[in-house]
């Protein structure tokens, strides 16, 4: 029997529940016990589950020292022969934590599986996402922390049995909240089934692609290597440091395609890639390729659709 814990993220159920199919692929031919860790989840409904281990408690926890420390009693408790959990701000900061306290390995940003007569391998983009490492797990437990949207379970209808997991000596936790500042809420680009995307090839504004792809109902996102010129927040990134995309149309402007922002694209059901470079790898992914200006194109396109 293979046991496999997700730490389930309070915030992001759904993309927390998509981790049991990295668990699966991970057991392989094993028969897998699938169990979910989340604080003050009895009263949720998750599937997909054989058990949901929920700690309850008054207090909304959010230092990842304390959290490390509870899942280490789980892992004393239960022995898991795989921990995965969500590549959420949060999640890095609580696997690495953990990683130390089991003298376990972590394999980060995982982005598919393999499991042969060699082993479980586990797969992620290495040297600043110009090639693909397989990193193969020997001990145990597994750990994995995998980015949200990345990996598509069949539907889940399993019903889990929810156990209430009482740890020792939970301690307070000693982070002081010095000042809040309040940010504008920016529609996550996980969502969208349209999104205008530009990339260090295109050389104008950000803000001028928001008419296109207001017109398209869709989002603005960008490379990488905007957001590094400070041109656009990371919060509209795509990419293997960013976010997993996969909507229904991907227009591409002036983005070269590196295997960095291309593990960022799952499941694009229509690609548009714009760019004056042909050889360009982003081209020979899209449906449609148009050699030229990525600025002009938007240009145009945009008092296009007006008409």
């Amino acid at each position: 029997m293979f046991k496999a814990l997700v730490l389930l993220d309070e915030e992001q159920l759904n993309y927390s529940l998509d981790l049991v199919e990295v668990a699966s692929q991970l057991a392989g031919e094993e028969e897998v016990a699938l169990y979910g860790l989340g604080i003050n989840l009895s009263n949720k409904e998750l599937k997909g589950l054989d058990y949901l281990l929920t700690i309850e408690t008054q207090e909304s926890l959010k230092d990842s020292r304390i959290v490390a420390g509870l899942i280490q009693q789980v892992q004393t408790t239960y022995q898991f022969d795989t921990i995965i959990i969500l590549a959420t701000d949060f999640g890095r900061m609580v696997a690495p934590r953990l990683a130390m306290k089991l003298e376990a390995g972590l394999v980060a940003d995982i982005t598919a599986i393999e499991v042969d007569e060699k082993g479980r391998k586990l797969i992620r983009p290495a040297f600043a996402g110009n090639m693909l490492a397989s990193i193969v797990c020997d001990s145990t437990p597994i750990m994995a922390s995998v980015h949200p949207n990345v990996f598509h379970p069949e539907l889940l209808t399993k019903e889990p049995k929810v156990i209430t997991f009482c740890p020792d000596g939970m301690k307070a936790s000693t982070i002081e909240i010095i000042k809040i500042e309040n940010q504008p809420e920016l529609k996550d680009i996980r969502e969208a089934k349209v999104l205008v995307s530009a990339g260090a090839g295109y050389e104008t504004e950000i803000e001028n692609l928001v008419p296109l792809a207001k017109q398209l109902a869709g989002l603005v996102s960008v490379s990488k290597e905007v957001v590094e010129r400070g041109k656009a927040p990371r919060e509209i990134q795509v990419g293997q440091s960013g976010k997993t995309v996969s909507p229904d149309l991907y227009i591409s402007l002036g983005i070269y395609g590196s295997m960095q922002h291309v593990e960022g694209l799952k499941k694009v059901k229509h690609l548009i890639s714009v760019n004056t470079d042909k050889g360009a790898p982003m081209n020979y992914l899209a449906d449609l390729t148009v050699i030229g200006d990525a600025a002009t194109f938007v240009e145009k396109l945009t008092m296009r659709l007006k008409k």
